[in-house]
């Protein structure tokens, strides 16, 4: 997800694109590259876990629905061979959910795409207690989507490597991994509060939506502006969900103007980077890493 963490719970807009970088394959269990024997296993407890999950949902709870008896007789045939690394905010419980969904819903494209999100939010609640299914979607579509304010889905032109005044996507890796599942809680929690949600309500949802429609070319403004305001509203109200190290780093890109940071997904692993091209040999200088481009 590019633009609109936390907001698209509450029915904001969202931008998202697939990420190559990482992938989840679906691969059957006769095809287990030697080294990645308890990853399979892994993977295998997973399939058990969402098969026991899914089978205690109403019937009346998905639109596709899924055919229990396949899941259930050929869950251990398959295993999820997934780099993206969990807990970094790369829509690994989407990948996984995008998968399942797939694999074990025979009749799912047959259905609208705002059906099948509701479906995969279903699904990936298992990991999260709430979901919005954006990204499960985005990786079941393999496509950049807008997700709008009034629930309409609509493929996104956006191109990574042509973004309005030159700017690229960038991830910078804090090293440090959280829980997406006590971080959306704690900010359902803090929505109770009349101040907090107000500020979000009419300030963040507001920004992003700005912020996506620059992306987008749809609002003749800088995104890098947009960008940088967005980047300042989450240190001041979401500093919980920025890993500490990450902290000065965010406020000096603030003060220099040559990158902002973001938070990626709900937070903790990878902080979501904007700067000029111009820019990008050097950022990879200064912190000495290889920083990872969005393309």
């Amino acid at each position: 997800m590019l633009v609109g963490e936390y907001g698209v719970v509450l029915g904001g807009c969202a931008l998202t694109i697939p990420f190559h970088h990482f992938h989840a394959r679906v691969r059957t269990i006769n095809n287990v590259p030697a080294g990645m024997e308890d990853e399979a296993s892994q993977s295998l407890l997973y399939l058990k876990a969402l098969y026991a999950y899914v089978k205690d949902l109403p019937a009346d709870r998905f639109h596709a629905k899924p055919d229990l008896e396949l899941f259930g007789t050929q869950l251990d045939h398959y295993w999820l061979e997934m780099t993206i690394p969990t807990g970094y905010g790369l829509g690994s419980s989407g990948a996984v959910s995008a998968a399942i969904y797939d694999l074990f819903f025979p009749e799912c494209r047959n259905y609208s795409m705002l059906q099948q999100r509701a479906d995969m939010a279903q699904i990936e609640s298992y990991f999260h207690g709430k979901s919005s299914g954006v990204d499960a979607l985005t990786c079941y579509l393999g496509a950049p989507l807008y997700f709008m304010e009034d629930g309409t889905i609509e493929h996104a032109g956006i191109n990574p490597l042509e973004l309005p005044f030159g700017y690229r996507f960038f991830l910078l890796d804090s090293g440090e991994r959280f829980d997406t599942g006590p971080l959306v809680k704690d900010f359902l929690h803090k929505m109770e509060d009349t101040a907090f949600a107000s500020s979000i309500r009419t300030e963040y949802l507001a920004l992003n939506k700005k912020l996506i429609e620059a992306l987008l070319g749809l609002r003749e403004v800088d995104p890098g502006l947009l960008f940088r305001v967005l980047s300042d509203y989450q240190l001041t109200h979401f500093r919980e969900m920025i890993p500490p190290a990450m902290r000065d780093l965010w406020i000096e890109g603030q003060v220099s103007n040559e990158y902002y940071l973001k938070l990626s997904g709900s937070g903790g692993g990878f902080m979501l980077g904007l700067t000029h091209h111009s820019m990008m040999e050097s950022l990879e200088d200064r912190w000495k890493q290889e920083l990872i481009w969005i393309e």
